[in-house]
C-alpha cells in the first residue's frame, strides 16, 4: 500500500525516538547498578527489548507502505552518559520519554486515514507511557 508523506513522516518520528533512546544507549553505555538494583536493571533491560521489537515493527510497516526507514544522530551525541548511575539514567529517559509522548500524541491525527498506522502509532504511545512509569519507578527519587 502506497503511503502519504505524511504518513511515512510520522512512522520515522518514531522510528527515530524508538531507535535513538536513551534506553538504548544505556545498554553500551555500562551504567552503574547500585548494589541490590538487579531488578531495576532487569526492568531497563526490558524496557530496551519492547523498543527493540517496536522498532522492527514500524520499519516492516514503513517498508509494507512503500516507505524507506530514516533514523536521525542519536540525539544526546554529545553528551556523555557513559557509566553513570543507572538511575540518572532512568530519570533522564523518562524525561526524554515523556518529549516522546507529547510528539506522538500531536500526531495521532495525522494518521488517523491510515488503520493499520493509527493502530500501531496508538499501541507505541501506550506502550511508551508504561515504560515512562516503568522508568520512573527505576529513578525514584533520584
Amino acid at each position: 500500500m502506497q503511503a502519504t508523506n505524511t504518513t511515512v513522516d510520522v512512522l520515522n518520528r518514531l522510528l527515530h525516538d524508538t531507535v535513538n533512546s536513551v534506553v538504548q544507549y544505556s545498554e553500551i553505555a555500562d551504567p552503574y547498578i547500585p548494589p541490590n538494583f538487579e531488578e531495576e536493571a532487569a526492568a531497563v533491560n526490558g524496557v530496551s527489548d519492547e523498543e527493540k521489537a517496536l522498532a522492527h515493527e514500524i520499519a516492516d510497516l514503513l517498508a509494507a507502505r512503500d516507505g524507506v526507514p530514516q533514523v536521525g544522530v542519536f540525539p544526546f551525541w554529545n553528551v556523555d552518559l557513559n557509566y553513570l548511575d543507572l538511575r540518572f539514567l532512568a530519570k533522564f529517559a523518562a524525561q526524554e520519554q515523556e518529549q516522546a509522548i507529547a510528539r506522538i500524541e500531536q500526531e495521532l491525527a495525522l494518521v488517523s486515514d491510515d488503520p493499520e498506522v493509527l493502530s500501531l502509532v496508538k499501541r507505541a504511545l501506550e506502550q511508551k507511557r508504561a515504560h515512562l512509569v516503568t522508568l520512573q519507578g527505576v529513578a525514584g527519587d533520584y
